[in-house]
């Protein structure tokens, strides 16, 4: 076995042991309230982690943890989506959330966490554990063995709570956080399910070499180990990984050797190439909600989660024509405004109303869920669509 390959699993080992003794979670970050989305029961949280970075410096520091729920008493299975890498901007991160994402995996019953690694944000000035330095000779093992103990630990911790059942594991990620889920995966967390891996990968370099990141046969080697880690299990994990033909950072021809050295090994994946999206498919994960979720919905009704988090637009109605504003049946003229702006804008466009005077409305990429959204996030209550793209939907009662 290769060198690297060798050093790979010894990393992943104290890394899977290190996770043994994570804290458990703690007290609320100080965020303000009246942010939080109350009908995905949002909610901030902070997980203690310790990892080392590739010279065996430790880094500790508390996890901003996003999470999002659906309504009930649960236990709903969990879901730990774990965000991607810009080295230069690391500082500049925010709190992690990818809502439309977020929302779609609650409707589809999932309790949804989304870490701030270490390294990153407000957690930056802690030490940068996935740093792999070297372009000519990157460290990418250690950087992901960091990577994947903070998302077994986020598990770990999320499964103290009562309505989490955290024996139902699907870990989902981007870019670094994509190739980090992998390798977390590698470490078999209690409960894994399934992994979903979006444009998957480390060292990119799309401003000086389009789709060529450093030293691609290293990124091989490791996806091959984890992929021989998996196998070692009596039933290996299902992994979806979803690549696009225009990544500016992952060429297509890496990330098919990727796949396939990850299936050599003895990993269970299925890779889909999708056509180009916008101008960097790397972004699909969350530029392209409306072309993944379909995949998404089918790969983890495979795995047992049948509950459907696809949108699909109501019929339409003859309850008025589409240009009636004042047929709308909100009289304020706030609503009345915003609908004239929905009625201005191209479709895809959708316009939502709630029965306490609420109301959203979208345009663009994934209409159905953010008009939701933005009518719900408020009060929490539901509401209903009254007019997607060129038709009214609207039933009254």
């Amino acid at each position: 076995m290769a060198e690297l390959t060798i050093r790979a699993h010894a990393l992943l080992l104290s890394a899977g042991l290190a996770c043994l003794f994570a804290s458990p979670l703690h007290a609320e970050s100080p965020i303000d309230a009246s942010t939080l989305h109350k009908d995905i029961r949002e909610a901030v949280l902070r997980v203690p982690v310790t990892v080392q970075d590739a010279f065996g410096r430790e880094v500790a520091g508390s996890l901003l943890v996003t999470t999002f729920k659906p309504k009930g008493v649960g236990p709903f299975p969990l879901l730990i989506i774990s965000h991607g890498r810009s080295g230069d901007k690391r500082s500049e991160y925010a709190r992690q959330r990818f809502e439309s994402a977020a929302r779609f995996f609650v409707r589809k019953g999932f309790a949804v966490a989304a870490p701030l690694r270490l390294g990153y944000g407000e957690l930056a000035p802690l030490g940068d554990p996935e740093n792999s330095f070297s372009c000519a000779s990157p460290s990418y093992a250690p950087a992901l063995a960091a990577a994947a103990q903070q998302i077994v630990a986020v598990a770990q911790a999320m499964s103290t709570q009562i309505d989490v059942d955290a024996r139902r594991l699907v870990l989902v990620g981007q870019s670094v956080g994509g190739i980090a889920s992998v390798a977390a995966a590698a470490l078999r967390p209690p409960g894994l399910v399934a992994t979903i891996n979006f444009a998957g990968g480390h060292g990119g370099r799309p401003s000086e070499h389009r789709g060529e990141p450093c030293e691609a046969p290293q990124l091989k080697r490791l996806f091959q180990s984890y992929g021989e880690f998996n196998a070692c299990a009596a039933a290996p994990v299902p992994t979806l990984w979803i690549y696009t033909e225009n990544d500016m950072y992952f060429a297509p021809h890496h990330s098919r050797e990727w796949a396939e050295a990850y299936r050599n090994g003895g990993g269970l994946v299925d890779y889909r190439l999708l056509p180009a999206i916008g101008d960097d498919g790397h972004r699909l994960f969350a530029a392209a909600n409306d072309v993944w979720q379909p995949l998404v919905d089918e790969f983890l009704a495979q795995q047992g989660f049948k509950q459907p988090g696809t949108l699909k637009p109501p019929p339409s109605t003859d309850y008025a024509a589409l240009k009636d504003v004042d047929a709308l049946p909100l009289s304020s003229w706030s609503a009345q405004e915003s609908y004239k702006k929905f009625l201005m804008a191209k479709p895809p466009r959708a316009f939502a109303i709630g029965s306490d005077g609420e109301f959203g409305y979208a345009t663009g990429e994934d209409v159905l869920s953010r008009a939701l959204g933005f009518c719900q996030k408020r009060k929490g209550k539901p509401c209903q669509f009254y007019a997607v793209d060129n038709n009214v939907v609207w039933r009254s009662e």
